[in-house]
């Protein structure tokens, strides 16, 4: 990906839809969870918001709700600080060999309708957080050394370096269906 940047390509990929973004107060979400989040992450989740990749990729979009706090009265429900909290509690159960990380350094950010796992391993500078990749069917954790959306652009255009993915119906699809939340519920709404 080195002549064109990921998000250009993933752009390229999924032309932008009007209104599709999110508007997020980064500077709250931020404080919330006690970090910096990868900015290839904020210009997805700004120009396609909590995006679902051909009904099988889901983005989490962030939320102040921490693993801390996604217990306390009155959270809502789901979101990334839960899905974070079953990530690293899976990460914990099934006590991953190869990969050095403990369970609080992860954060999710996508889950798959096949019950995947897409986390970052929060260690370091956040625009060089790896993915980490949970495959629910053989509770095998796998370490991808490069941001989301390359990861994303990589299985999208089904190059080397993601071939765990290559079962998944995301794998080579230049020209995925997508839709964000919005989207769906206008779409149930008709």
């Amino acid at each position: 990906m080195a002549a064109r940047n990921s998000f250009e390509v993933l752009t390229e990929l999924l032309p932008q839809r009007p209104g599709s973004g999110l508007v997020v107060d980064w500077a709250a979400v931020e404080e919330a969870w006690g970090l910096e989040f990868p900015s290839d992450y904020k210009n997805l989740i700004a120009h396609y918001g909590d995006v679902l990749f051909g009904d099988y990729l889901e983005v989490i979009p962030p939320s102040i709700v921490t693993p801390a706090t996604c217990d306390e009265p009155g959270a809502p429900r789901g979101g990334m600080g839960f899905i974070t909290a079953d990530a690293r509690d899976t990460w914990a159960d099934t006590e991953p060999s190869g990969i050095d990380a403990e369970p609080e350094e992860l954060v999710t950010w996508g889950a798959a309708c096949s019950a995947d796992l897409f986390c970052w391993l929060t260690r370091g500078e956040p625009g060089k957080w790896p993915v980490l990749v949970f495959s629910h069917g053989d509770d095998v954790w796998t370490q991808y050394d490069f941001g989301m959306v390359e990861f994303l652009v990589r299985v999208l255009t089904a190059q080397p370096g993601v071939e765990t993915m290559e079962e998944t119906m995301l794998w080579g699809d230049r020209n995925p269906s997508y839709v964000n939340s919005g989207e769906r519920r206008g779409a149930r709404g008709k």
